[in-house]
């Protein structure tokens, strides 16, 4: 309890004043720990590198992660692709193989509707252009060039 004085005021107790006493000692305590961890730099540099170095493992099993993934999608659209051109590649024997047949076919069917004369003729022919190859190819380079001149000479 508190007694009255003549002022108005109340005056504490002996065991207020104790507990204010405590109360004041702790918040002093708590006061003079605060201003020592400020001004100890070597333990707020240890802090600070402390996070600092769990922040980069962080960053770096992130970086790692993301890395193999990428090593893994790569590895996946690679092999995609070595099927997709496997793939492509016996297609296209396929169709060459077609093609070939077919030309095969055409040609055994034309030679079977040719008369035999003008297989002979045709023989003759490709024999003397075999034989003659320069003047063959200077008669078409004249031919090309009179051609050339020709349409030069038209379009004006």
């Amino acid at each position: 309890m508190t007694d009255q004085t003549g002022n108005g005021r109340q005056t504490p107790t002996a065991e207020e004043l104790r507990a204010q006493v405590v109360g004041t000692r702790e918040e002093l305590g708590q006061t003079v720990e605060a201003l020592a961890a400020k001004t100890d730099i070597k333990a707020q540099v240890q802090q600070r590198t402390t996070a600092a170095r769990e922040k980069a493992a962080e960053v770096g099993h992130r970086a790692q992660d993301k890395a193999t993934l990428a090593r893994d999608r790569a590895a996946e659209v690679g092999h995609r692709a070595q099927d997709k051109a496997a793939h492509a590649k016996g297609r296209a024997a396929e169709v060459g193989h077609r093609a070939q047949d077919k030309a095969t076919h055409a040609l055994e069917a034309a030679r079977d509707k040719t008369p035999e004369p003008l297989r002979e003729k045709t023989t003759e022919a490709a024999s003397a252009v075999n034989r003659h190859r320069g003047l063959v190819l200077g008669g078409a380079a004249a031919l090309a060039l009179a051609f050339v001149l020709w349409r030069g000479t038209t379009k004006r």
